[in-house]
């Protein structure tokens, strides 16, 4: 399970969030972000502010100020919620009986597709138009993240060998993705059948560039008697 998401160089600026160490105030925490959630079901991320977090929370808005300087990383916490979500997805052994990459592909990313369409918040914070440079550059990681251990995994399955350009190839690909993927969002307000077909087309055509047509499977090793 992952418990750490890393703060990427890149977005220039310190993590602002106070992150709570005592149970009582993980609560009161977690609380800030399931109010924030339940807003996001039906309001976009500019039209939530600490009061209208506070109240929905019911509790007192310096309660919320304790924990987040702003509205926008109340965002950024609930957004590594969903980010360690999708890790732990990915996390999860796959079933038996998958016999080509492509079908492996398939699985996972019915799987990430199913926890979108499962999760208003989720969509409006990491498919939204709204995205923020904060939660995009944090979002890019978190594909690195999930390359890695897609790149692992298949390496596990079928004979091929793990290295880094195999992973940047995978980075690239979840970029391709959930390009189209936010398009449905926009479009639909979710990820529909056909944008879902549309993108695995797109992911299918792209691992062809950096994958054979054919990778054979590996065979398990045999128990230990």
């Amino acid at each position: 399970m992952v418990t750490i998401i890393p703060r990427p160089a890149a977005t220039g600026t310190a993590d602002m969030i106070r992150r709570p160490r005592q149970k009582r105030s993980q609560q009161r925490f977690e609380a800030i972000l399931d109010s924030a959630a339940r807003l996001l079901e039906t309001l976009e991320p500019e039209q939530v502010s600490i009061y209208t977090l506070a109240e929905e929370a019911g509790i007192s808005p310096p309660s919320i100020y304790h924990f987040f300087p702003d509205a926008g990383q109340v965002f950024v916490a609930l957004a590594e919620r969903y980010y360690r979500a999708f890790v732990d997805l990915h996390d999860a052994a796959p079933p038996p009986g998958l016999m080509t990459w492509q079908q492996h592909m398939a699985l996972r990313f019915s799987m990430g597709r199913a926890h979108y369409n499962a999760e208003p918040a989720a969509r409006r914070l990491l498919l939204g138009s709204g995205l923020s440079a904060t939660i995009r550059a944090r979002d890019l990681e978190n594909d690195r993240i999930i390359a890695e251990r897609s790149a692992h995994e298949l390496c596990t399955l079928f004979d091929i060998t793990m290295s880094a350009d195999l992973v940047e190839r995978f980075t690239e690909l979840l970029v391709i993705n959930d390009a189209v993927w936010t398009l449905s969002v926009h479009r639909h307000g979710v990820i529909t059948d056909d944008y879902e077909e549309q993108a695995r087309r797109a992911r299918e055509a792209y691992a062809r560039t950096f994958l054979p047509e054919y990778l054979p499977r590996r065979i398990p090793a045999a128990p230990a008697t």
